[in-house]
């Protein structure tokens, strides 16, 4: 029956061509040179007006079903690359002929079946050479036409995974083997299914992963080199027949250690074959302060006690071979000059950071970059902090570990009362610099101190005032009075309120927090006087404390009567 279809579109397209030559050789409005230019020697054009049914029923039909653009790619294929086989779809384009594209598919056989051309073995070839190959065939028959061959939908197919994850999975020809492992690793169903639990990700190999092709040949996928490098080679496309072998290995007995200036330092899957250049790979490179010529191989022999260390240089040692468990260690650059800055807040014209130079720069070199004092800069204030070294970790624990190390040792804390006491003080510590910002004002060099990274200096405020607050009838500030002693500003705070304790009243000053006897301070602007409340004691109190001393005197009499009868 297509026989017959055939011949009758045979004969048709005949008597059409004999059918438009006769016009033209007929036609008596032209002459013969004109007759000439017109005539076409080649292949005829074909009106195939009338006959679109029967070309439907000859040629496959583009449906859904057969015909899929929703696979992912990684951008245009390669034609010298890409691998033709059964189930790719291809759209042939007869221009001048047929001007509508034709959807041809590779068949399981591996052919393409070109409508009044035949059969096309494509199957095996590359993208370039199937397009090449059909092109060449189509042209045999339609000589004049324009002919394209275009690949629309990449062919699908299976392919077994064994090891880690085995199983058939779905894949297509534009997926890499990179993307059915990152599968296979991360879908907790697969690894069940091959005995393997999902916990132990971190054991599979990623660099020794061998891909079988259906021809036998075997291939080695590294995609820690893959990424690092871009290698096709070591992450090729999947083709039909493919079987991925994903092994688990051991970390911890067979590695490669890579730290110092590196990107990502650490211990990585080690493959024989490994050199110099593929350590920095596999780290994604050195840091910009890395010194090239001065890496560490540190190699153990086969008893673990006796270590070689190796120094070379990257350029002129990269394809050297590397050994099961080297470390490698990429030294840093010899640099003295960091980002050493310090910072000045306060009564400065220009607060803000400032650079300094290492162990050079004093506290006066500052304070003049920082534009000098303003007017209401106040010296007993000002304070110089620094970076406390300690090795409290900001935790319980870290409290715990500096009260420990430091403690250990010594020959003052002996009692539980003392211990605590330190601990007590050890929280408190603050990284104040003993500066008198008074005596640097007026030009002692003594205070003019040594800065470092990281130093805050703050020059206080006059706020020309003093706080009272405790037992007084009108706790607050009060304006400060030059010379004035505690009784005066506890009278301008209202007096003393009805349970003061007079005997413990305390000046405590505002830079050091230090409390001091009011006959022995000097009340400066921002300081504070502070006047402690009686304390009343209940009639059992008074009564446990009659009890307690009567007993230490009772003790006393009896020791006393014991000495002077034994004397006797």
């Amino acid at each position: 029956m297509n026989k017959q279809k055939l011949i009758l579109l045979l004969a048709a397209l005949v008597f059409f061509a004999h059918n438009s030559f006769s016009q033209k050789t007929q036609d008596k409005t032209t002459d013969k040179s004109s007759t000439l230019k017109q005539l076409d020697i080649s292949t005829p054009k074909i009106d195939i007006t009338g006959f679109e049914d029967m070309l439907k029923q000859i040629e496959p039909m583009s449906t859904s079903a057969t015909i899929y653009n929703d696979q992912l790619l990684e951008g245009a294929i390669d034609v010298n690359k890409y691998i033709v086989g059964p189930n790719d779809i291809f759209s042939l384009g007869i221009w001048g002929v047929i001007n509508q594209p034709l959807p041809i598919i590779v068949s399981p056989e591996g052919s393409l079946i070109v409508p009044s051309v035949g059969e096309i073995k494509v199957s095996g070839l590359t993208l370039s050479e199937a397009k090449q190959k059909v092109v060449d065939g189509v042209k045999k028959r339609y000589i004049s036409a324009n002919i394209t061959v275009t690949l629309i939908s990449p062919r699908r197919f299976t392919i077994m995974v064994t090891g880690v994850g085995q199983g058939i999975y779905p894949v297509s020809s534009v997926m890499r083997a990179s993307t059915i492992i990152s599968f296979v690793i991360n879908d907790s169903l697969s690894l069940m299914k091959s005995g393997t639990y999902p916990l132990e990700r971190l054991r599979f190999s990623f660099r020794n992963i061998s891909l079988k092709r259906k021809n036998g040949q075997i291939q080695r996928i590294d995609l820690f080199k893959y990424f690092a490098t871009q290698d096709e080679k070591y992450n090729p496309f999947l083709d039909e027949g493919d079987v991925i072998n994903i092994p688990k290995y051991d970390i911890d007995g067979v590695f490669l250690s890579v730290d110092g200036a590196v990107q990502f330092p650490g211990v990585y899957e080690y493959v024989k074959g490994d050199d110099l250049e593929t350590a920095l790979q596999l780290c994604r490179g050195a840091t910009t302060s890395a010194n090239m010529d001065s890496i560490l191989i540190s190699r153990l022999d086969p008893t673990a006690k006796i270590m070689t260390n190796i120094y070379v240089s990257y350029e002129e040692n990269k394809h050297m071979p590397l050994e099961i468990n080297d470390r490698v260690y990429v030294m840093t650059m010899t640099e003295e000059r960091r980002n050493f800055q310090v910072l000045i807040l306060g009564e400065v014209l220009r607060p803000g950071p400032y650079p300094i130079a290492w162990n050079t720069t004093n506290l006066s070199d500052i304070i003049v970059q920082a534009g000098g004092f303003t007017p209401n800069a106040y010296m007993p204030t000002s304070e110089l902090f620094r970076k406390v070294d300690t090795l409290n970790i900001q935790s319980k624990v870290g409290d715990s570990l500096e009260s420990f190390y430091t403690m250990r040792l010594n020959d003052v804390l002996s009692s539980k009362d003392e211990r605590e006491n330190f601990s007590q003080d050890l929280r408190y510590k603050i990284g104040r610099v003993n500066v008198d910002f008074e005596k640097l004002a007026k030009g002692d060099e003594s205070q003019n101190v040594i800065l470092h990274d990281k130093d805050i200096i703050y020059i206080g405020e006059n706020k020309k005032q003093v706080y009272v607050y405790g037992q007084v009838t009108k706790p607050g500030f009060v304006p400060y009075k030059e010379g004035a002693d505690c009784n005066y500003y506890i009278q301008e705070a209202g007096g003393f309120a009805d349970r003061a304790d007079l005997d413990e009243i305390r000046v405590i000053k505002f830079k050091t927090r230090e409390w001091q006897e009011p006959g022995e301070a000097n009340i400066q602007s921002n300081d504070f006087v502070y006047v402690p409340k009686i304390l009343k004691r209940d009639f059992a109190y008074d009564i446990d404390l009659i009890s307690k001393v009567a007993s230490v005197i009772v003790s006393v009499v009896t020791l006393t009567l014991v000495v002077i009868q034994s004397q006797k």
